[in-house]
């Protein structure tokens, strides 16, 4: 399969789905989202992911986003999203992920002064992580989830100004609360665009269908990739293995593209 592309991967289910991985060449994208990292075997993680490099696959990690506020101005709140950031960063070393998906924590229908304070705090936040990550050789991703503009994801990234720092477009939650026109989001955001989460929906709910059983513009997103310079890495969100397959069938002809 493509070098640039990922499948959704429980952390949980790594190991069962192991030989899956390794015996259809696919790539996973580690998703942390129903399992504490500290309840994961780190050990464990290490040795799977050795596997898959024994083949010339890679790893992406999908750190928590439950509790990850880090534009928050409390101080609980901050040293629990300090604590997410680190063990991230340590399964990250582990599974030698090239990539780790952060949800940015703005939250949904936050006004200008609320959306200021998240910015100030955020810039405070992630240098650390960001040098901690150049030292992994790995790339922090700050995934849009209710934006409707990419105004906000822009400036921390303009503010942060690393290239190990950039960002995953989701087109499925893009579809679901975007207030303008995709190319306008893509060609703000080129720079930055190290990443995507490919799944389907009808504009109402996150359902992750596979992609071309909802109504996402893939073609429009497929399109602009195709006459831009950016190459980012992608992850196929489908959450079931059947729904993979569908989507798996439907992106193979892009990937036919260097």
């Amino acid at each position: 399969m493509h070098q640039r592309l990922f499948v959704h991967i429980p952390a949980q289910l790594f190991g069962a789905r192991l030989n899956f991985l390794l015996n259809r060449k696919l790539q996973p994208e580690i998703a942390c989202q129903e399992i504490s990292i500290a309840k994961l075997d780190l050990g464990q993680m290490r040795e799977f992911a050795a596997q898959l490099a024994d083949q010339g696959l890679a790893t992406c990690l999908h750190a928590p986003f439950n509790g990850f506020e880090p534009g928050s101005g409390k101080s609980r709140v901050q040293k629990r999203s300090a604590q997410i950031c680190r063990q991230s960063l340590q399964l990250a070393e582990a599974l030698g992920a090239r990539r780790i998906i952060f949800h940015p924590g703005l939250v949904y229908g936050s006004r200008p002064k609320e959306t200021a304070a998240w910015l100030e705090n955020s810039l405070q936040f992630w240098p650390e992580y960001v040098h901690q990550a150049q030292e992994l050789d790995t790339c922090l991703c700050m995934e849009n989830i209710f934006e409707t503009n990419p105004e906000p994801l822009f400036e921390l990234l303009q503010g942060i100004a690393s290239e190990t720092f950039g960002h995953c477009f989701d087109i499925g939650h893009w579809n679901m609360f975007h207030s303008g026109r995709l190319n306008d989001w893509l060609n703000m955001m080129a720079p930055y665009l190290r990443h995507l989460h490919l799944h389907d929906n009808h504009g109402a709910q996150d359902e992750h269908l596979p992609i071309g059983q909802g109504d996402v513009c893939f073609s429009s997103l497929f399109s602009w990739l195709k006459t831009s310079a950016c190459k980012p890495t992608m992850t196929l969100e489908a959450h079931k293995l059947s729904d993979l397959d569908l989507s798996l069938q439907a992106i193979a002809p892009q990937l036919t593209n260097p």
